[in-house]
């Protein structure tokens, strides 16, 4: 790794470990798309899985027990799904179209946070069906494969939670031992697509104590910083962010 790598993994590490300890995992979508600015796709996707994994553990130590069981057991099984079905698409996957796929992912994430706030400024019930059900087998099977294609499971996830009106600790703590969950279940489809070796392994453990930080970070934020004064910046951040992507696989 060059200097340029290091510092983006480190901005990243962060970046995660604050979205995953404070928002649910709904910051953490614009982790790959910052990384791949510096980094190659198959070696950003493979660092990223044990990061992801440092930081669950110390994330469900702030948050243990605090998850709610109904909903992960009607979450999990659609979710699994996706992670099966994504394993099998990335052996198919080039790197220009991981880029555009991830480039297009991230400017619809974006986009979609963007109408959210719009309808809940005017005060709209449209996204109330979010919260049913079959809604969560749909977001759940979804967040599946977007987490285990780009890391990136958190806004579907975020959008049947918030429907549900979870108490914030339970929200966070269920998002948690959900993603907990999936990452491990992508570490054997990882080894067999070759996407996470020991190299990549012996890369992202020198991170272990940025990893704890940033999930404390994240906590103490939680606490003390709605997250109304940045997000809106963050979703900006993640179209533009996407648009290069996008332009660079397109070129």
């Amino acid at each position: 790794m060059d200097l340029p790598m290091i510092g983006m993994l480190a901005l990243v590490v962060i970046l995660a470990g604050v979205s995953k300890a404070a928002f649910a995992g709904s910051l953490g979508l614009l982790a790959m798309p910052l990384l791949l600015l510096v980094w190659p796709p198959q070696l950003a996707l493979g660092v990223m899985l044990p990061i992801l994994m440092l930081l669950d553990g110390f994330a469900l130590r702030s948050y243990w027990q605090r998850w709610s069981w109904p909903l992960l057991r009607q979450l999990l099984p659609a979710a699994m799904l996706g992670v099966l079905l994504a394993s099998l698409l990335l052996q198919q996957l080039s790197v220009s179209m991981f880029q555009l796929l991830l480039g297009i992912t991230s400017m619809l994430f974006a986009l979609r946070y963007f109408l959210q706030q719009t309808l809940l400024k005017r005060k709209a019930d449209s996204l109330h069906w979010l919260g049913s059900r079959t809604a969560g087998l749909i977001l759940g099977l979804i967040s599946g494969i977007s987490s285990t294609l780009f890391h990136a499971g958190g806004p579907p996830l975020t959008m049947h939670l918030s429907a549900r009106q979870l108490p914030s600790t339970s929200y966070i703590g269920t998002a948690t031992l959900f993603f907990a969950v999936l990452n491990l279940l992508k570490v054997p489809a990882f080894v067999l697509n070759e996407q996470l070796s020991w190299q990549q392994l012996a890369w992202a453990l020198p991170f272990t104590p940025l990893c704890f930080f940033a999930i404390k970070l994240g906590v103490w934020l939680k606490q003390h910083c709605p997250e109304r004064y940045f997000m809106p910046l963050i979703h900006l951040l993640l179209l533009f962010t996407g648009l290069k992507l996008a332009g660079q696989a397109l070129l």
